[in-house]
């Protein structure tokens, strides 16, 4: 997994794993005992004011990344967050009025707006409906226990660990400290792999009296204003524009047995990675097989794919090649290169096997133009 994809999903890891407990007027239960109850019994947080720090170190021996934030919250979801590095630089503050969102980087002096739906909920789910949604992904790979109270930022919080039962497991070990009276969660430790990020609340104000223009912000006159809907469009395109997009002829299952492409969609990448990757939707009889995206590889990604690798990664053979397979619960993925471009497969059909992709792999033909 290279460096770019890694940062991306530990990152969406552990915003997931925020707010993931309940708690229990017994300190001694643990958590699964009391889930139902709490939750039954538990009062949301409403407006708040908070500062954190979030410290993420990588095992190489340099020096910890320190992220500052300060996040304000309004009663009707409003919310406003300053992000920042410790020595005042990259700062980012991000608008949600309710309309739309705004993410706006001074030092750039650029800014990406969007007004569309499924955008402005990222973010907004309870602390409550985050427990009834993600403790599925652990109940079956980690073990979990109390150890005590523990006083962070001024309130009183119950101290959970959550253990990784085999390290294999994408998530490793979970440390979190969760707050009384409400279900936010004011600490929380997370290793994965040589990754470790310690998230800390320093100071907590509930129900303070936040300034309406707090959640509005006028932008200068010289910043780039990005629209985030048109950002990374994907579309429909034919087999023969795909190898267009892509720059030169690349590998495909062919069509048999039936086994068929239903979808061809041509994603252009902005931003950092800039590239364009082709979809090709898969089904087996009419139902939805796996999904393989073709893009070019970056120069120097060979070796990279196959350091540092997260747990649940192992590497494989695949048509003679290197790859990196991926298997936690119900996710399951396949990367490999081949003749300066990368190939990733994400299984879908659960009866599936890595073995009986393989044999498909190697039955992969160029595309035929025209």
């Amino acid at each position: 997994m290279t460096k770019i994809k890694r940062k991306g999903c530990l990152g969406l890891i552990g915003l997931m794993m925020v707010g993931l407990f309940g708690c229990s007027s017994n300190p001694d239960f643990l958590p699964e005992q009391v889930l139902q109850h709490a939750l039954d019994r538990s009062h949301e947080p409403s407006a708040h004011y908070v500062e954190v720090e979030m410290k993420t170190t990588d095992g190489t021996g340099k020096e910890p990344e320190l992220i500052l934030m300060k996040e304000w919250v309004s009663k009707d979801g409003k919310r406003r967050t300053e992000a920042e590095a410790q020595d005042g630089s990259a700062k980012t503050v991000t608008i949600h009025d309710g309309a739309r969102l705004i993410i706006y980087q001074p030092e750039l002096k650029q800014a990406m707006v969007s007004d569309d739906p499924e955008l402005l909920q990222i973010g907004q789910t309870s602390p409550k409906k985050q427990v009834e949604q993600l403790l599925q992904m652990i109940q079956q790979t980690h073990e979990i226990s109390a150890r005590g109270e523990e006083e962070i930022a001024g309130r009183t919080t119950y101290r959970v660990m959550a253990k990784a039962k085999d390290s294999t497991t994408l998530l490793g070990d979970q440390e979190l400290w969760i707050d009384k009276e409400n279900w936010m969660v004011l600490k929380s430790v997370s290793t994965s792999g040589n990754i470790r990020t310690e998230t800390t609340y320093t100071k907590v104000e509930l129900n303070p009296d936040i300034p309406a223009d707090t959640f509005a912000l006028e932008l200068p006159e010289d910043v780039e204003i990005q629209d985030l809907n048109e950002m990374n469009p994907t579309r429909e395109i034919t087999m023969e524009e795909a190898v267009e997009s892509i720059g030169k002829t690349f590998l495909h299952i062919p069509e048999k047995d039936g086994l068929a492409i239903s979808r061809i969609e041509l994603t252009e990448l902005q931003g950092e990675l800039k590239r364009n990757e082709v979809n090709l939707d898969y089904r087996k009889d009419g139902v939805p097989y796996f999904t393989m995206s073709v893009f070019p590889s970056q120069e120097d990604s060979e070796g990279e794919e196959q350091s540092a690798a997260l747990p649940g990664e192992k590497p494989v053979k695949i048509r003679g090649q290197a790859g990196v397979w991926m298997e936690m619960n119900d996710f399951r993925s396949l990367v490999w290169q081949e003749q300066r471009l990368s190939y990733s497969v994400l299984f879908i059909d659960p009866n599936l096997s890595l073995d009986e992709f393989k044999a498909l792999a190697d039955t992969m033909i160029p595309v035929q133009k025209g």
